[in-house]
């Protein structure tokens, strides 16, 4: 979670703060790169020399059901029975190389990137081909006139990886050249989606964008003023942009039903700036890209999910009501779960952060991060989870994979985490070899070495023995995972510019380990923010990280959609945010705080999404809570909504679990012959059967708030949820949408939306 201190307002109970002494990597030119492609996977080639060569490079292939055709330069790849083109490259350059100077400061998880090109070979010739069974490579070299050009070559090879999948394999003889550009074809109608959870302010198709990926701090503002210049004059970059992300991943999809993706861990560019090209740039000597073969964009998310992985369905309990944040002492903790009670909120868990205890620094209070139970500051705490155990609720945890030296004022402890670490050599070492210390908030941490198979023992013992013996913590947040700076040391020799994007896959494996080594997969609940192109597969829940506590599209509501629906399109199949946003920034009730009526639109845009969890954010006081007087019939109202869609989230985890598929899509997945579903952003359907339109804009007329939505139906026969009307798809209606009836639609004659009603009924809400 991330704390904010600025001259504004500082206050947090367990998060990260702006440093003043940043990491700084240097990755020259010169410096060797290992890729990160897989070591076992059926495309890997051999040594160019043991291939029997041809002179030319032009051939015509099929590898599996790709057709690859190579003439004058230019490469050419086709899929399917109609052979329908899905990549081809750009005339001229389409295969660059290049010696570089990158450098990336590291602040707390956010990083500045400096990109420099002190080589550029531009000019690629095609020489040689050679056809091993199944496979296809070419060699090359560059015509460029200056002489470290001219003395690189490079070799490209192909190969059908599995079913719909198309390994390009690009390797230079030169390591010292520490960056392969590809470029593909594209048209300036061309619509591009993904590159993981991207929080786009207007649109979500990214084609006229340069974006870099790298899972890193969402930042806090990311361009919304005057909050993003406080926050960068409080601290370098950490008001972050509309292109930071937590969650990063390498891969595309597009409107002509094309879709590629990188291996690689390393950073990359995605250039969709000029009206003709995909330009990518990977900072590595040996690149693996795939290219997936499908008729349809689900079919495309299928493809790719078979090699990100896919996520499991969430344990039962989760469906029967909210998640709700309450990290208080325990008994006024039961005594805010009675009053929810009581007013007829169903809920599924009590999410407690402070289960390891507090410390207090010069910004208030926060989570002490030593990661062991302690029954001194919790006295009750077992009691106090018997005593929602028997309401039928489940309690819930907090860690990350930082942990703190403990400080005077919160000793003694049962376990010292921190001196466990050292004692066991198992944090991350700095450049000079040294345990590496970064700064968070107001005191510094060592960083889990994720690499180290005793030290990921040791990380999993404790989740073991802490959180789920002794504490009984039913699941958790696994926090952060994007913080490791390009110049550190890890067990394992691998760079740090490679292992950056590698750690949250890692970080959250060794959750995912503890449920499978323990049979908990299933029945425990942990929820990750951070992420790369592998995190499917490791996951069972992620969340969207720090928003503001604001309507905008920045950083706030809006941009919460757009990650939402962005996000499936790269494989996150299960996702939500926090209800209300986490970032405020008040002071005596002046600044950005959470209104009343925000928190209620998030919680009808949550009600439809695979999880309903609150948050009561880093000024818990400022904000409105969904335990206040003043909202609990309206919470209590979209909880039972939440409940009611248990049965139909059931059968969408199988889809995500067997396909791949998100919960939450974007209408081009069910609608990709229609135009207008390919534009609409702040929209979506839950699985096929149900459509949502939030809304997104806060009324200034109060009141008298006519509250109408205009909504885009896709084609087909709709029915509005709360009136029962039915509309016809393919234009746009405007439906009334007062608190407490989002735009909601279901499509005529769905079972699914039968249900749906049967149950609201039942619930007491229609």
């Amino acid at each position: 979670m991330l704390a904010v201190c600025s001259a504004i307002a500082c206050s947090s109970s367990n998060g990260d703060a702006p440093d003043s002494a940043p990491q700084e990597a240097d990755v020259r030119a010169g410096a060797p790169q290992p890729a990160s492609v897989d070591a076992d996977d059926p495309c890997a080639f051999g040594p160019a020399a043991q291939e029997t060569w041809a002179q030319g490079a032009d051939a015509t292939v099929t590898l599996g059901g790709f057709g690859v055709s190579v003439a004058g330069g230019a490469l050419r790849v086709t899929y399917g029975k109609g052979q329908r083109e899905v990549y081809a490259s750009r005339p001229g350059a389409w295969i660059e190389a290049a010696k570089t100077d990158l450098r990336a400061e590291e602040h707390q998880g956010s990083f500045a990137i400096e990109e420099h090109d002190l080589v550029a070979c531009s000019r690629p010739v095609l020489t040689e081909r050679a056809t091993p069974k199944g496979k296809l490579r070419l060699r090359g070299s560059f015509a460029d006139a200056d002489p470290a050009c001219r003395a690189l070559s490079f070799t490209v090879g192909m190969c059908e990886a599995r079913p719909g999948h198309l390994a390009i394999d690009v390797e230079l003889s030169d390591k010292s050249f520490g960056a392969v550009t590809l470029r593909a074809a594209s048209d300036a109608g061309e619509r591009f989606y993904g590159l993981g959870e991207q929080f786009r302010h207007d649109t979500l198709d990214l084609k006229g964008k340069r974006i870099r990926v790298l899972s890193s701090e969402g930042g806090v503002g990311r361009g919304h003023q005057p909050i993003s210049s406080a926050m960068n004059v409080a601290a370098k970059g950490s008001a972050g942009s509309e292109d930071t992300t937590y969650y990063a991943a390498p891969h595309v999809t597009t409107n002509r039903t094309r879709s590629l993706f990188l291996e690689n861990t390393e950073l990359s560019v995605f250039d969709m700036t000029a009206p003709d090209a995909l330009s990518i740039k990977t900072y590595a000597p040996h690149v693996r890209a795939r290219v997936l073969g499908g008729d349809s964009p689900l079919e495309l998310v299928e493809r790719f999910t078979e090699y990100a992985g896919r996520m499991p369905p969430l344990p039962d309990w989760v469906g029967e009501g909210a998640i709700v944040a309450i990290a208080r002492d325990t008994d006024a903790s039961l005594v805010l779960v009675d009053k929810m009670r009581a007013a007829g909120v169903p809920i599924a868990a009590v999410w407690n952060q402070t289960w390891p205890g507090k410390a207090h620094t010069v910004i208030g209070e926060q989570v002490l991060w030593n990661w062991a139970y302690n029954p001194r500051f919790h006295p009750g705490w077992s009691k106090y989870v018997d005593a929602l155990d028997q309401r039928g609720i489940k309690t819930l945890c907090y860690v990350n994979s930082m942990f703190r030296p403990v400080p005077e004022d919160a000793k003694p402890v049962s376990r010292d985490t921190f001196a466990e670490g050292l004692g066991l050599d198992a944090f991350v070492k700095g450049p000079t070899g040294d345990t590496l210390m970064l700064p968070v908030t107001a005191f510094d941490v060592a960083l889990l070495d994720v690499t180290k198979p005793d030290a990921r023992t040791w990380m999993k013992r404790l989740i073991k023995e802490e959180m789920i013996d002794k504490a009984r913590c039913s699941g958790w947040m696994a926090d952060f995972g994007e913080a490791l700076p390009f110049d550190a040391r890890v067990a394992s020799g691998a760079r740090g510019s490679a292992m950056h994007n590698a750690y949250p896959v890692e970080w959250m494996r060794i959750n995912r380990e503890v449920l499978e080594e323990h049979g908990l997969v299933g029945k425990v609940l942990v929820w990750n923010r951070s992420g790369f192109t592998r995190t499917p597969g490791v996951s069972t829940l992620l969340w969207e990280g720090d928003q503001l506590t604001t309507w905008d599209k920045y950083d706030g509501l809006v941009s919460a959609l757009h990650g939402l629906v962005n996000g499936g399109l790269s494989g996150i199949a299960l996702n939500h945010s926090d209800t209300g946003g986490y970032t405020s920034l008040s002071v005596g009730g002046v600044g950005y705080s959470r209104e009343r009526e925000l928190l209620e639109r998030w919680t009808e845009m949550n009600a439809f999404t695979a999880v309903l969890r609150t948050h009561e954010g880093n000024q818990p006081g400022a904000n409105a809570q969904a335990y206040d007087a003043a909202g609990l019939a309206h919470f209590a109202r979209m909880a039972k909504v939440y409940k009611a869609l248990s049965f139909y989230r059931k059968q969408l985890f199988e889809d995500a679990r067997t396909k791949g598929w998100p919960l939450v899509r974007h209408l081009m997945l069910h609608y990709p012959d229609d135009a207008e579903s390919w534009k609409v952003d702040d929209e979506f359907l839950l699985g096929s059967e149900i459509l949502v339109a939030p809304i997104k804009n806060k009324c200034f007329t109060w009141p008298a708030c006519p509250y109408d939505k205009s909504t885009y139906l896709p084609p087909g026969r709709w029915v509005h949820l709360w009136s029962n009307k039915v509309w016809t798809g393919g234009a746009r209606v405007t439906v009334k949408a007062p608190i407490g009836q989002p735009a909601v639609f279901y499509k005529e004659g769905s079972p699914v939306g039968a249900t749906l009603v049967s149950k609201l009924e039942a619930a007491g809400v229609m």
